[in-house]
């Protein structure tokens, strides 16, 4: 484990789900049917505990029907990075910038794993089945992944009486 003053200078990540770095490889896999993407997060031994919060290196790759997010040793970088991962109707960003992303497409209703990189300041929509109810709205903050109450997403639609 590296000393804290070493962390400092490392890229900060949050995860909007709890992943086990405590192993070496694949830590999360979705994928909607047998011939659909597969999505993959890989621990390249980062040796953390279940966790949202953790430092890392971050890549990605797409090759051939799979897409990879790699959370690789720290490296000098003081970024605060997010990845967010989703197996079931998928999501837009509505704010702030993707720095990558893919979807496994296919199945049930609107069925659309994906997952992504994205930098502090974006605001996610997650779908519903069939979208027959309110989507969720998660922002990354520089505290992680906070969930938005729908009411304060487009504060501009509410009428006034």
């Amino acid at each position: 484990m590296k000393c804290w003053a070493q962390l400092f200078f490392m890229a900060k990540i949050f995860s909007n789900v709890k992943l086990d770095l405590s192993k070496d490889g694949q830590i999360w896999s979705v994928s909607n049917g047998a011939t659909r993407r597969t999505l993959v997060t890989v621990n390249k031994t980062i040796g953390y505990e279940n966790s949202t919060e953790f430092y890392a290196q971050l890549g990605y790759l797409d090759k051939g029907n799979h897409s990879f997010i790699f959370l690789n040793e720290p490296k000098t970088d003081a970024r605060i990075l997010g990845i967010f991962l989703n197996s079931d109707y998928g999501y837009q960003i509505l704010e702030g910038k993707e720095i990558y992303s893919s979807c496994s497409q296919g199945g049930y209703g609107n069925s659309c794993s994906m997952f992504g990189i994205y930098e502090v300041g974006s605001l996610i929509e997650v779908n519903t089945y069939k979208n027959r109810n309110t989507p969720s709205y998660f922002r990354l903050t520089e505290s992680g992944w906070v969930s938005v109450p729908p009411h304060e997403v487009n504060p501009s639609e509410v009428q006034e009486v």
